[in-house]
């Protein structure tokens, strides 16, 4: 019988499926035909051998995954197992069991080292949690969680920070409650709870808990956040006009605090405006949506209109007036808008105590302190209205510049006045006052003291 040569099995196509091949001492080959243009087929070889008087037949392998030699010497090899008594079928059955038993056993072995691990995560202390929290969910903040670790530090880490995750209870975190409203510090005492409760739910996620502590701790129990009446003096607004420049802040950050100030808008309305909304030859401003759902419209003094000229030149080919640095897939090659907390957090990171600073933040920390005290973005937009009072526009149009809703139900139906002449007069007169503090001269006396 002749013996199958290399070159024969390189000449085989897909036609010779199924076909036979004998190669002597019992071997054989069935062709197949694969999808693999390269290797057209594959031959899959036996071998048949006799063991205390029984016929058997094992899998030797297949060409080309292994070359011709070595299937024949395969094949001796096996040859010499039987000549000693062992059944190759039967050995490798007995293999391929163990591999199976080993596997199962592995298996095991990774369940028990996962449930020692569930239960050492289960014993995790506050400080290891809110670590993980951090470095897992905290670093997406803009601040990557340094405000809320100070917080942590200072009235959590003292109660129950090596107290173990599992072990937390209810009134444990009402202790921290109960602790920072001793201080009256309703704002602060909401965000820690704010920020307990995420960190609790990262938990819960995870099963490092089977129930959230903070679930029964209301906000709205802790009591009102106290209204602010922050309202900057005109020897402030002075201060802040020439410090501004000097700040460090972008310069469109600077015209957001400006055009805020002078239209006394809300400084999330202020950064998400459009230039499509912003007339410069009629100088109006258009806010489509607003807090309370209306629109809204802006009559642009002199300065204001200047800040918007300013911005222009920067970001005019935009869409945004200011536009951030994120984008929305959604909108291709479309900037969104600047982050709300942007500016805000820009103040508030000039107006710090020594020592203070945030690592990645600016270092100039002190720039932006009034003698007044600490002030937000939000304060300039109750600074304008106050202006406008003492400047002799009346409290309804100055509600309207403010874009408040009347919440007398029949005077909102029934009064119907636009109050389009006041209220230009009014953010006219305002941004004159303005324009005059940005260059006070000497005999320029102030409306009211700082």
């Amino acid at each position: 019988m002749a013996l199958i040569t290399t070159k024969a099995l390189e000449a085989l196509r897909g036609m010779d499926d199924g076909k036979r091949l004998p190669d002597g001492g019992s071997m054989f080959g069935m062709v197949r035909a694969t999808p693999d243009t390269k290797n057209p087929v594959s031959v899959d070889f036996q071998w048949r051998y006799k063991l205390n008087g029984k016929t058997r037949q094992v899998r030797i392998g297949s060409w080309p995954k292994m070359s011709l030699k070595a299937l024949r010497d395969e094949r001796d090899r096996l040859a010499v197992e039987v000549k000693s008594g062992t059944d190759p079928v039967q050995r490798k059955a007995t293999e391929k069991l163990k591999i199976e038993v080993d596997q199962v056993e592995a298996h095991n072995k990774q369940l028990d080292r996962l449930e020692v691990i569930a239960q050492q995560q289960a014993r995790l202390t506050v400080r290891q949690l809110f670590k993980l929290w951090r470095d897992l969910a905290l670093k997406q903040r803009g601040d990557g969680g340094a405000e809320a670790q100070r917080a942590f530090e200072r009235d959590v880490f003292p109660l129950i920070g090596d107290l173990a995750v599992a072990d937390v209870k209810k009134a444990h975190v009402q202790n921290i409650v109960d602790t920072m409203m001793a201080r009256d510090v309703v704002r602060m005492t909401k965000r820690v709870l704010s920020d307990l409760r995420q960190m609790f739910g990262f938990a819960l996620d995870r099963d490092y808990v089977e129930a959230d502590p903070t679930a029964r701790i209301k906000k709205a129990k802790i009591g009102p956040d106290g209204e602010r009446d922050r309202v900057l003096g005109e020897a402030e607004l002075i201060d802040l006009l020439k410090k501004l420049p000097r700040s460090g802040m972008a310069e469109t950050s600077q015209c957001a605090l400006l055009i805020q100030m002078a239209t006394i808008t809300r400084i999330g309305e202020t950064v998400g405006a459009r230039w499509e909304h912003v007339d410069f030859e009629r100088r109006l401003w258009v806010l489509p949506e607003t807090k309370n759902g209306k629109s809204h419209q802006v009559w642009l003094s002199d300065f204001a209109l200047r800040q918007f000229e300013r911005l222009h030149a920067i970001t005019g080919e935009t869409p945004w007036c200011f536009p951030g640095s994120r984008y929305d897939p959604a909108i291709e090659k479309t900037n969104l808008p600047l982050d709300t907390k942007t500016v805000t957090k820009q103040v508030a990171d000039r107006q710090r105590e020594p020592g203070g600073q945030i690592a990645g933040r600016t270092k100039q920390i002190d720039a932006l302190k009034l003698g007044g005290g600490q002030w937000r973005p939000h304060d300039l937009r109750r600074t304008g209205a106050s202006a406008m009072a003492e400047l002799g526009a009346l409290p309804d149009v100055i509600e309207k510049c403010l874009n408040h809703t009347e919440e007398n139900k029949m005077k909102r139906i029934y009064q119907r006045a636009t109050y389009e002449g006041p209220m230009r007069d009014a953010w006219r007169l305002w941004g004159e006052r303005l324009d005059l503090l940005t260059n006070k001269p000497a005999n320029v006396v102030t409306l009211r003291a700082a």
